[in-house]
């Protein structure tokens, strides 16, 4: 047969093939003709604004571009990717935006939250090169500062010997991260953050990280966001040429929801919301002109349970009345499978006083919501036994979560309004399915099912599994060892009963020795190990105490898929 017979028939299986592909369904439209009005099915070519930037890294010894996100952007918004970067070589990544955006900053994250590189220069050309040694997968993140445009985010290959040439070829400073700590006016900040967090508690990632010029004569004006049912830190740290900053928070509407407190100099304040807002932070000195570094941390996990008790939170008001509020947490909760839920309380809550409802519980767990409605701000809730312990305990930003495991018997819930009265109400609902173990230990099981759905590791009480009861100290360590099946992820979840604080778990690779994770927390603390890209099973051992005091604990596995 003759190449050109071959070529004919090879043309044909095409055609047929093509015509089979589009027999189910028409084939899509053609491109629509210049004069024509129509919808356009395309995606933004990043390309047009990294093209320029992944030239010259490429002619230093990078690879070929990979754009991971384009799209429009105002201040505030994020672009975000995960990345797979093989062991043995570096990562440049990028973000440029059009010419209406001001300010841009990049970020990379492990997916255990800790920090791998930022650049928060006040510019917008960002840059991070990430080498040796760094986590399989890095969490990639454009936040838009000042301006509105279009923004794209890319990241290129760079062989571990090329990183140094690379990162001169694009100014960025090898192993090195850009941002306000990093300026002379404040050699401390980096040790002032670390102690901030400390002081508050929980797990924390920088959100942004920027020094502004304040004066007395106008206020310095930074906007950013907090995200639904977490926290915003701020932290404001004046160069030494301004005194008594004046530093206050205004919600979407423009009201003054906090003022920042003193600390040596220093403001600082943490703010929570049950919903996404968007609050603008004004700076403004009384005397002297000069620089401020802004600080914004983000809480990781969800809930403020994970604050120490002393910590002052500014709740954000929410905006729904309380029967809307009701109908929307309804649908969030059928969702999950629950039912309608009962009230067996409504009323006012009023500031400086506690306001006590009875309740008779049947046997086994219970789930009781208190909601806030409009214009109520701060919610403290706590549930005693009827032996008068304490069995759960949340605060929020407009509704607070209680979880009652115990026998049959007349409990008492006791409400108080922490900023702004308003009104509530109680629902309760039952939890089936949840093990006996959890009756015998009701401070424990309260705190280890508000962590566990808090987090989105359990959506109902009765999927906590088997849960096992531990006597714990601080000076012996408890063991408890999980087999982590290939491509999948291990949830450990610890919680405290009374007399004790200072909740610990450090996860151990049994056959090397390697520590995978470390966590604390002050009455539950979680952490995590995975084998998504492991070729056999992973061994872990969980070692778990306490900080001070004894009790016994509880602690729950949950396996886990990696979009968990």
């Amino acid at each position: 047969m003759s190449r050109l017979s071959l070529l004919v028939d090879l043309l044909g299986g095409i055609a047929v093939a093509l015509l089979h592909a589009c027999a189910p369904r028409p084939c899509p439209p053609a491109e629509p003709s210049p004069g024509e009005f129509a919808p356009v099915e395309a995606e933004l070519d990043g390309t047009r604004w990294l093209g320029a930037a992944a030239q010259r890294a490429r002619q230093a010894g990078a690879g070929q571009l990979q754009v991971l996100a384009t799209h429009a952007a105002a201040p505030g918004d994020r672009l975000e990717h995960m990345l797979s970067v093989p062991d043995d070589v570096c990562a440049l990544l990028l973000a440029r935006v059009s010419d209406s955006v001001q300010d841009v900053d990049l970020f990379a994250y492990g997916e255990d939250g800790r920090v791998w590189g930022a650049d928060e220069a006040p510019d917008k050309t960002p840059g991070l090169i990430v080498c040796p040694p760094h986590p399989r997968r890095l969490y990639v993140v454009a936040r838009v500062a000042a301006g509105h445009g279009l923004v794209a985010l890319g990241a290129l290959e760079v062989p571990a010997a090329n990183a140094a040439p690379v990162a001169a070829s694009l100014n960025l400073g090898h192993g090195a991260t850009r941002d306000a700590s990093h300026f002379e006016a404040w050699p401390g900040l980096d040790e002032k953050l670390q102690a901030r967090r400390r002081q508050l508690g929980a797990a924390w990632q920088d959100v942004r990280r920027v020094a502004v010029p304040v004066t007395p004569s106008a206020p310095t004006v930074v906007s950013t966001s907090v995200e639904a049912d977490h926290c915003i830190d701020v932290l404001v740290v004046p160069s030494k040429e301004v005194a008594h900053l004046d530093v206050s928070v205004l919600d979407g509407d423009g009201r003054i929801v906090g003022r920042a407190g003193a600390a040596d100099g220093d403001r600082a304040l943490l703010l929570c919301s049950a919903t996404a807002t968007p609050i603008t932070i004004e700076i403004r000195p009384h005397s002297g002109e000069g620089l401020a570094a802004v600080v914004l941390s983000r809480s990781i996990e969800a809930g403020t349970e994970h604050f120490d008790e002393s910590t002052l939170v500014h709740d954000l008001a929410p905006m729904l009345p309380l029967p809307e509020v009701r109908r929307h947490h309804a649908a969030r909760l059928a969702r999950a499978g629950y039912g309608p839920g009962k009230v067996v309380e409504r009323g006012d809550l009023a500031i400086g006083r506690r306001r006590s409802v009875s309740l008779l519980l049947p046997a086994g767990c219970h789930r009781l919501d208190v909601l806030g409605g409009h214009p109520i701000r701060g919610l403290e809730t706590w549930l005693w036994a009827p032996s008068g312990s304490l069995v759960a305990h949340d605060r929020g930003t407009a509704a607070t979560r209680l979880f009652s495991c115990g026998p049959r018997g007349s409990y008492r819930l006791d409400a108080e309004a922490l900023a702004v009265p308003g009104p509530f109400l109680i629902e309760l609902r039952g939890e089936p399915g949840t093990p006996k173990l959890l009756e015998s230990h009701p401070l424990a099981a309260g705190r280890l099912l508000h962590r566990m759905s808090a987090r989105g590791i359990i959506a109902r009480a009765g999927q906590v599994g088997a849960a096992r009861s531990f006597s714990l100290t601080p000076v012996e360590v408890q063991r408890l060892e999980y087999k982590v099946p290939v491509g999948r992820c291990v949830d450990f979840t610890l919680a405290l009963g009374a007399g004790a604080r200072g909740a610990e778990i450090r996860l151990v690779d049994v056959n090397g020795g390697e520590e995978l994770a470390l966590s604390r927390g002050h009455h539950s603390t979680s952490a995590r190990a995975c084998a998504l890209e492991r070729s056999s099973t992973l061994e872990v051992r969980a070692e778990i105490r306490t900080q001070s005091g004894e009790t016994e604990g509880l602690v729950a596995t949950r396996l886990l898929s990696p979009r968990r």
